[in-house]
């Protein structure tokens, strides 16, 4: 893959489509661990829930991050974001993030909710960027035994 920087003008953001779906489980094992990464399964049940959407982001034709979300009773909650490694600190989260956030207000919600591995670090700085604030801990939360914060911003 060629490096973000060198055409950032042929990336663009769109809702999901169901010809991503096998992109979407391919960027989420690339982007996690075995016990935290979602498996298939679990990533079509999460598409099919109500208020549930998935914002992707491609470039030259090919998904290369997404954010999947949904908002309900005043409370957005990210269910994850997965970026390429090849086009990390280039902004492209952080504007997945800004969408997924929009989208949440839009239906509502007034605050945003996620998990994060307690062992993540750069991700609680990436999250903690946006405003996202630890509210606690979640001991054993993955299905590998691994510690989350659960973290919230106003919206």
């Amino acid at each position: 893959m060629k490096r973000l920087a060198e055409a950032p003008e042929e990336l663009r953001f769109r809702d999901y489509q169901p010809r991503d779906f096998p992109r979407l489980c391919e960027l989420d094992r690339l982007c996690f661990p075995p016990g935290i990464a979602y498996d298939p399964q679990e990533i079509a049940a999460a598409l099919l829930q109500p208020r549930t959407f998935c914002i992707v982001a491609e470039h030259k034709e090919r998904v290369v991050g997404f954010v999947l979300a949904h908002a309900r009773r005043g409370t957005g909650h990210i269910i994850t974001i997965d970026l390429h490694p090849d086009i990390r600190r280039r902004g492209v989260g952080s504007r997945l993030m800004e969408l997924a956030e929009l989208r949440m207000r839009q239906h509502g919600a007034r605050r945003a909710t996620l998990e994060v591995a307690a062992d993540n670090e750069a991700a609680m700085a990436f999250y903690r960027a946006r405003g996202y604030g630890v509210q606690r801990l979640l001991r054993r939360y993955y299905r590998n035994g691994t510690d989350a914060y659960l973290m919230e911003k106003p919206l």
